[in-house]
């Protein structure tokens, strides 16, 4: 037996490609837009219904929230311990969630249990009657949560980073007070549900292991949904700060949050902010760990991120550190910076990074439920599957070069916001 020499680190091996299987979609007798992949060798399947129904939305605050969290919590014909029952007792998932722009309903069920968790989708979907007593238990439990989550000096300063970078009042920057579920209502609710979860305001994504006639029994469900009008709106211009700062005197840790507003994903450079960004902070060696952790030990980790809205894009980068490091963390985040915009990054570690960015990718796509993410994604970008091969060959063809003209053309200090809170 050939034994490998443990202290020699293998090499870096970047996939070419990553094979995604093509999706394929269905109008439905009522206009509705069903997305199905055949993704899955075993019985199961993930439906998600996608609704153009997120907080930028919303004219009450945490409305948007509270009628996705609460569509089962009660229907017409279930209680909300009956929906639970049947959830167990057929071992189906069921998840919601909600961002900015949209707000999801999946159940996950083996094949042969399909029908029970389509009559149990349709009456989450067509019949949920919000009842004041479950509002008001969630109301509550809400409000204490966000009351505690808004002592931690990292949450307070996610919500003012995203004050200072969108503007107060942008959908995208707003942030609301907890007090704002003491006068949640269910009638508030079934509004909101009313304008926004209807067939002509949605699309349904369908991955697993598909049967022929599993499409038509789904749009059965869909098209039960009334019709209504598709939202939109026109978004304001943001309005960033360039600093922001909030003391927390009893605060041991400063949390801290850097970035701007970017573009969507449809623009040219965007993967290669991407890239930029993940060598800055984008796994456990990158360049802020190694600086900020490993070198100064001024925190445990560090993180950079590009992502995007529907109508809008990004760039943060967040780390905690020991209150009295605070303006010596910022300096040397800005020092790794600039770094990016006057040295060539080099080959050995860009090839790491792109390995890292990919691999991740193909974690995702391992199984019929990160594909259904996979695809909500790409419908929502306006785009099909080989959107996947698009940007891997843009990972793979990232130059220094390129990361160089990025970084000098979007991370110039004067752009920047800094947002600090904690001890003095």
């Amino acid at each position: 037996m050939e034994y490998k020499d443990q202290s020699v680190a293998p090499d870096i091996v970047i996939p070419s490609s990553v094979e995604v299987p093509p999706f394929s979609v269905t109008d439905t007798p009522k206009g509705g837009k069903i997305y199905h992949v055949d993704a899955s060798d075993l019985d199961l399947l993930r439906i998600s219904v996608v609704f153009r129904a997120g907080t930028r939305y919303q004219t009450h605050p945490f409305v948007a929230s509270a009628t996705v969290n609460m569509l089962a919590e009660g229907t017409a014909s279930r209680s909300s311990a009956e929906i639970a029952e049947t959830l167990d007792y057929y071992g189906m998932y069921y998840n919601v969630s909600i961002d900015r722009d949209y707000s999801v309903v999946t159940v996950c069920c083996l094949n042969r249990f399909l029908d029970k968790a389509l009559s149990l989708l349709s009456d989450i979907l067509t019949e949920p009657v919000f009842p004041e007593d479950e509002l008001a238990i969630y109301s509550s439990k809400r409000k204490q949560s966000l009351t505690v989550e808004r002592t931690k000096v990292d949450v307070m300063a996610s919500e003012l980073f995203w004050r200072s970078v969108y503007g107060p009042e942008h959908p995208y920057g707003r942030t609301s007070s907890e007090n704002g579920y003491d006068t949640l209502t269910s009638d508030m609710l079934r509004g909101f549900f009313r304008k926004h979860y209807n067939i002509d305001n949605c699309f349904t994504v369908v991955s697993g292991k598909i049967e022929p006639s599993f499409i038509d029994r789904i749009s059965e469900v869909t098209d039960a949904l009334p019709h209504g009008t598709r939202v939109s709106d026109m978004l304001p211009a943001p309005h960033p700060v360039a600093a922001a700062t909030a003391d927390k005197p009893e605060a041991l840790q400063a949390a801290i949050r850097m970035g701007r507003v970017l573009f969507k994903s449809d623009h040219p450079d965007y993967i290669a902010m991407q890239v930029v960004a993940t060598v800055l902070g984008g796994y456990f060696s990158s360049r802020l760990v190694q600086n900020l952790r490993e070198d100064k030990g001024y925190t445990y980790g560090a993180w950079a991120q590009v992502g995007c809205m529907e109508d809008s894009g990004y760039i943060a980068i967040a780390t905690q550190v020991a209150a009295e490091h605070t303006d010596e963390a910022v300096g040397e985040i800005f020092r790794e910076i600039e770094r990016l915009r006057t040295e060539p990054v080099p080959l050995e570690e860009l090839d790491m990074v792109k390995s890292v960015m990919i691999g991740e990718m193909m974690r995702i796509l391992d199984g019929p439920f990160g594909i259904c993410d996979v695809v909500i994604e790409n419908v929502q970008s306006g785009d099909d599957n080989g959107r996947i091969k698009k940007i891997v060959e843009k990972i793979n063809g990232t130059t220094p070069e390129d990361i160089m003209r990025v970084a000098r053309l979007y991370l110039q200090k004067e752009d920047i916001t800094t947002v600090t809170v904690g001890g003095k």
